[in-house]
C-alpha cells in the first residue's frame, strides 16, 4: 500500500524553515475565495483562449526522453511522450497509461504488458507492440548511439534500472518481444521488484517508430513524436510551446495551448506572475513568499522527495582522504542552512533517501556540526591550504535547490571557517553546469541534487552509487552488490534492511554529503484554478484546470 503522493496541499503556514521569524499566515490566506485573495487585483493578459503559461527555470536540454536527466527537460517530455505505466493522481500508486494492464510471472522474471488500442502518435502512426519493442531496443543501446566520444555524463534511466546496457553482462533485461499486436513481454535474468513504478519515469516515454533511427540518432530530439496530450510546436532557450493533440486517445485537454517560459531568476518569476504574464510560478523561494501571500495567491506544496547534496571528487588528491571529507561534513551547519534558505517543512538531510521511503538507518554515521572537531580533523590530514575548486550553479532553481548562489555562499563560509581554501567555480545551469563539473578532473567539490523518480530507495541509490561515475569517482563493490541484491528482494522488510545497510556504508565512505530534503511549492495566478502537484514531478499539463 502506497501512501498518498499527489494530494494538493495548501501551505497555510509557510516560511523560512524553523526560524523564529518565519512568516506565519492564517490558512485562509491560501484558500480559494478567501478575503485576502478576493481583495487582490491583477490585470491578466490573455493572448489566446484557454492558454496557460508556466514558469520554467531552465531551458530544455533535449527532447529525446531517454536523455532527460534534467527535471525541466523531463517536465516537458512528460507532456509529449507517454509511458507504459502511469501514476495515480490521488494515491501515487502505479496506474494504467499506454498499458491497460500488466502482470508478472510467478517467478517475477517475465512481465506481460497489454497495450491500449487505437492510440495514435503525433505523426498519425499507431501504437503497437512492435513500436514499444523498438523503443526498448534503442534505450538498451543508448551507449552505442551516444558513441565513445560522448562527454562524461550522469547515469541514464535504463542503465540505472536494469544494471547496464544490453552489451553489459550485468544488464537484467534479457529480451523484449512483441507477443501479439498489442502485447509486450519483458524477460529478466533476475527480479526487479520496482519495475512497473520505474517505467513511469519520463525517460521511458514511447516515441513513434518513424523517428527512431540508428543512422540518425538525433532525429528523435529534432522531431519528438509521442502519444501525449500535447505535441511540440516549438522549443528554444526562451520558451517551449505545446499545442493540444486533437487526436489524443483520452480527449483533448482543457488548456488548448501551454507555454513553458524560461525564467531562471525567482524574482522574474514573481514579477511575471504578478503582472499576469505567467499563470504558474513554480519553485517558490522563501524570499518571495511574503509578496505571494500579501497578493492572496493560492500556494500548493510538494511533499519532500528530493535531496540536495555536496559531492566530493574522490580522485582529487585532497578530497580522496575520507578524513578531509569528514572535516567538511562537520564544518557545515545544516540547521542554519535550512532555516535561512528553504521553505517551512524542509529538513536537514542526514541520509540520501527521504523519510517517506521509511528506510533511514539508525546506525548510519551522522556528521553533526562541530567547528572544533572539523578543524582538528583537517589539521591531522596535513592539508596545507591548497585551493579547492568548488562548483555551483548560477541562474538555476530546482525542487532541491531554490537559491543556489546563497546556499553556496553559506557552505563556503562554513568550510572557510575551519581552514578550507575554497575557489568558487560558478557556472550557469544553461551553459552546461553538469557537463562542466564532470569535465573538470581537478574539481574538489560541487553542489547538485536529485529528485526521486519513483517510490523506491533505488530511485536515489541506483543512479548515484550503483556504478562508478565521474561525478564522485566512488567505487564500492560492496555497495554495488547490495544495490543489486535489494532490487531482486521481494520481501519488503528484508529489502528495506538492505537499503539501510547501503545507507550505513555510504555514510561511512562519504562520497557525498546529503544536505537538505526540501519542500517545494507552486503559486497560481488568476488564470489557473488548480495544478496537479506530485512529489515525483509526475505533473501532466492535461490535468491543469484553467480558471473560468
Amino acid at each position: 500500500m502506497h501512501s498518498p503522493m499527489q494530494r494538493r496541499r495548501f501551505l497555510g503556514v509557510l516560511g523560512l524553515a524553523g526560524t523564529a521569524g518565519a512568516l506565519q499566515w492564517p490558512a485562509s490566506a491560501f484558500t480559494p475565495g478567501s478575503a485576502m485573495q478576493a481583495r487582490a487585483t491583477e490585470v491578466r493578459e490573455v493572448n489566446e483562449p484557454r492558454g496557460v503559461v508556466l514558469s520554467g527555470v531552465s531551458s530544455v536540454e533535449s527532447m529525446d526522453p531517454a536523455l532527460s536527466v534534467d527535471t525541466e527537460t523531463a517536465r516537458v517530455c512528460r507532456q509529449v511522450f507517454e509511458t507504459l505505466v502511469g501514476i495515480d493522481g490521488e494515491t501515487g500508486a502505479t496506474a494504467p497509461l499506454l498499458a491497460t494492464d500488466w502482470e508478472a510471472s510467478e517467478d517475477g522474471l517475465t512481465y506481460t504488458f497489454t497495450l491500449r488500442e487505437d492510440v495514435l502518435f503525433h505523426d498519425g502512426s499507431e501504437l503497437t507492440a512492435e513500436v514499444v519493442v523498438a523503443n526498448f531496443q534503442r534505450w538498451g543501446r543508448m551507449n552505442e548511439l551516444l558513441g565513445s566520444d560522448a562527454p562524461a555524463r550522469t547515469t541514464l534511466a535504463f542503465e540505472s534500472l536494469f544494471g547496464g546496457f544490453f552489451d553489459d553482462e550485468d544488464c537484467l533485461l534479457e529480451s523484449v518481444e512483441a507477443a501479439g499486436e498489442f502485447t509486450v513481454e519483458l524477460t529478466l535474468s533476475e527480479q526487479l521488484v520496482f519495475l512497473p513504478q520505474a517505467l513511469a519515469m519520463p525517460a521511458f516515454g514511447i516515441a513513434s517508430a518513424e523517428v527512431l533511427s540508428d543512422a540518425d540518432p538525433e532525429r528523435l530530439a529534432r522531431e519528438p513524436r509521442g502519444t501525449g496530450a500535447y505535441r511540440l510546436l516549438s522549443v528554444d532557450p526562451e520558451e517551449v510551446v505545446l499545442q493540444a493533440f486533437e487526436d489524443y486517445w483520452d480527449g483533448e485537454p482543457p488548456a488548448e495551448k501551454v507555454v513553458v517560459r524560461t525564467l531562471p531568476r525567482s524574482f522574474d518569476r514573481l514579477r511575471e506572475l504578478q503582472r499576469g504574464k505567467v499563470d504558474v510560478y513554480d519553485y517558490i523561494t522563501a524570499d518571495n513568499l511574503r509578496s505571494l501571500v500579501q497578493s492572496g495567491r493560492l500556494i500548493l506544496q510538494r511533499d519532500p522527495f528530493s535531496v540536495l547534496y555536496l559531492g566530493f571528487n574522490q580522485d582529487h588528491p585532497v578530497m580522496g582522504d575520507v578524513q578531509v571529507r569528514e572535516a567538511a561534513a562537520r564544518a557545515i551547519n545544516l540547521n542554519t542552512l535550512v532555516e535561512s534558505f528553504f521553505l517551512e517543512g524542509s529538513r536537514p538531510a542526514y541520509q540520501f533517501t527521504p523519510a517517506a521511503l521509511g528506510v533511514h538507518s539508525e546506525q548510519a554515521t551522522r556528521y553533526g556540526y562541530n567547528v572544533e572537531e572539523a578543524q582538528e580533523l583537517l589539521a591531522d590530514t596535513g592539508y596545507d591550504g591548497e585551493p579547492l575548486r568548488f562548483y555551483y550553479p548560477m541562474n538555476a532553481t530546482r525542487s532541491y535547490f531554490p537559491r543556489p548562489e546563497a546556499v553556496f555562499a553559506s557552505i563556503a563560509r562554513d568550510l572557510t571557517a575551519v581552514g578550507f581554501n575554497i575557489t568558487p567555480r560558478p557556472v550557469s545551469w544553461d551553459d552546461g553546469y553538469v557537463d562542466s563539473l564532470l569535465d573538470d578532473d581537478d574539481r574538489a567539490m560541487h553542489l547538485l541534487g536529485r529528485n526521486g523518480g519513483y517510490r523506491s530507495p533505488h530511485s536515489f541509490f541506483g543512479p548515484l552509487f550503483s556504478h562508478q561515475t565521474p561525478e564522485f569517482n566512488y567505487d564500492s563493490a560492496e555497495v554495488r552488490e547490495l544495490i543489486q541484491d535489494a532490487r531482486s528482494e521481494d520481501d519488503e522488510q528484508s529489502r528495506n534492511d538492505i537499503y539501510r545497510e547501503i545507507a550505513d556504508l555510504v555514510a561511512e565512505d562519504l562520497p557525498a554529503l546529503p544536505l537538505v530534503h526540501p519542500i517545494s511549492g507552486v503559486a497560481l495566478g488568476r488564470g489557473v484554478a488548480d495544478y496537479p502537484m506530485s512529489p515525483v514531478l509526475h505533473e501532466l499539463f492535461k490535468d491543469i484546470t484553467p480558471a473560468d
